[in-house]
């Protein structure tokens, strides 16, 4: 089958957000220009450079700071960002960008295809965290200043979404060529991007601002300036907001999800994700290892009560595909419900048996301070104690687990929430061999081969088999246990429009370029 861009257009449409509507109030009145907008940040970014790790701390900041060619929005959608067109050859492996003319970087100086190839080629060369998604590019072309073209190793349907995701900013390379992209000015101390809006200053625990880029290459930014204020406490951060010392809230504590439902200051955005939150493994461990180990946790864990008590704006999570993805989600392939003597069965089964102390195995679950994964964590616990597992918590700052966890596999169980969108491929570096966000090693060759399939199939229908078979292996040997399906809700008040909730055509999830107060 010829592969076309409106084949690509096809895939393109899979990506999706279920907005489940707002208040009553429209957000259509224009905002008055200049400003500054304070927004609720959940911790320190740990650098300035958004490509090297994955840092959800900087991921808002990156958006508003940097470009990629192509950007995801609000409700999922692909945009066009620094590429102002782009087109496949007729055998899809050639994939060719045309890049807005005129585009200079914070500093003055001008942003060529040169410095697109240098990031993706880095970024491989270098294995950063989101490499395994530009993997299918074999070599990068710059015929000129403003034509990037991407040899593809294969036709691959799915590198537009994760040109679109997490990791992909463009970087300067005439500030990291030759750096350390860890530790070096632009990374740590001087960040220059091309966005909207140009590093100003940082002060750790307190805040990062931003200003307005006056040369920014695209749409005028409305607000003079951004600041991300930092409450590593969402209750602090969400009391500010109702204060008003905080015009933007990115995080609505579980207890407080419908306080603002009929408030008529604010307008009520509410979503389900295709961000899903999940308990995986280190393969390696002698233990989980063991497929009937990870199938008893699996029929232990209570995911009913845990979403009763933490789930929030969300869903329970029942599919092991997003069920958003409404053209791959086989919905025969259901978690199972809970089953404690099930779990005790596979135990044994296995070849364990009760200790004096009434429990099977002991083990530990490393877990990074975020949201609820504390409450999500104590609840798992329990649970696992009912089977006969015996699970210490370990509770970590993001940094110290990504050190123990990704970087060094010493854990043997561990808590993930992760986006697997825009396309069904977002599930890829979950479970296929060595995926970014495979930090357990999960393995399984005919699972690899799958997604090489997939990527390479335009047809809607062809690609759902391969994942239907996805699935199914899913479902026997259990990779990972998922818990939720997340969501959230999002009160802005009515004095801001513009925001990434109102404009899910125009602006990046995160991206405030056209927010501003009306008055």
């Amino acid at each position: 089958m010829k592969f076309t861009t409106k084949l690509l257009a096809l895939v393109l449409a899979l990506a999706m957000c279920l907005s489940l509507g707002a208040t009553a109030f429209a957000a259509d009145a224009a905002p008055v220009p200049g400003g500054t907008i304070v927004i609720g940040a959940g911790g320190d970014p740990q650098s300035f450079n958004p490509d090297y790790r994955s840092d959800d701390n900087l991921w808002p900041i990156a958006q508003n700071m940097f470009n990629r060619l192509v950007k995801l929005a609000n409700g999922d959608g692909v945009l066009l960002d620094l590429a102002e067109s782009y087109e496949f050859n007729d055998a899809g492996d050639v994939l060719t960008f045309h890049l807005h003319d005129g585009v200079k970087w914070h500093d003055g100086e001008p942003l060529t295809s040169e410095d697109v190839k240098w990031t993706y080629d880095t970024m491989l060369a270098e294995q950063w965290a989101f490499a395994s998604n530009i993997s299918a590019i074999d070599t990068i072309e710059c015929p000129d200043d403003l034509t990037v073209v991407m040899n593809l190793k294969a036709p691959d349907v799915t590198i537009i979404p994760k040109l679109a995701w997490y990791g992909t900013f463009i970087l300067p390379k005439h500030l990291y060529e030759g750096q350390d992209a860890a530790t070096c000015d632009a990374a740590l101390t001087n960040p220059v991007g091309s966005g909207p809006f140009k590093f100003d200053s940082y002060e750790s625990g307190v805040s990062v601002t931003l200003t307005k880029n006056e040369d920014y290459w695209g749409d005028e930014p409305v607000a003079d300036k951004l600041i991300f204020a930092i409450y590593t406490d969402e209750d602090a951060g969400y009391q500010a907001f109702l204060n008003g010392e905080v015009d933007y809230c990115y995080s609505v504590p579980t207890a407080n999800t419908d306080d603002l439902d009929n408030d008529p200051d604010y307008r009520v955005f509410q979503s389900i994700w295709q961000n899903r939150t999940y308990i995986t493994f280190n393969f390696e461990d002698p233990d989980f290892s063991k497929k009937e180990v990870r199938q008893a946790m699996q029929l232990a864990v209570d995911r009913p009560g845990i979403f009763a008590r933490v789930g929030g704006a969300g869903q329970m999570a029942e599919y092991y595909v997003s069920p958003l993805q409404t053209d791959f989600c086989d919905k025969q392939y259901k978690m199972p419900d809970r089953d404690v003597e099930a779990a005790m069965a596979l135990l044994e089964q296995a070849g364990y048996t009760k200790g004096d102390d009434g429990f099977y195995l002991h083990t530990t679950m490393d877990v990074f301070e975020s949201g609820n994964f504390g409450d999500i964590a104590q609840i798992v616990k329990a649970n696992l104690a009912e089977a006969g597992i015996d699970m210490t918590i370990n509770m970590m700052e993001m940094a110290a687990w990504q050190d123990k966890v990704q970087v060094n596999m010493d854990f043997s169980v561990t808590m993930l929430a992760g986006y697997q969108g825009p396309d069904v491929s977002g599930l890829v570096g979950r479970i296929q061999t060595g995926g970014a966000t495979n930090i357990g090693g999960y393995s399984n060759a005919r699972v690899d081969e799958l997604f090489e399939l997939s990527n390479c199939e335009p047809d809607t229908a062809k690609r759902a088999e391969y994942y239907s078979e996805i699935q199914s292996i899913m479902a026997d040997e259990v990779p990972m246990i998922l818990l939720i399906d997340n969501g959230g809700k999002y009160p802005i008040k009515n004095t801001l429009v513009g925001t990434p909730y109102d404009l899910p055509d125009k602006a990046a999830s995160s991206e405030m370029t056209y927010a501003g107060f009306t008055e």
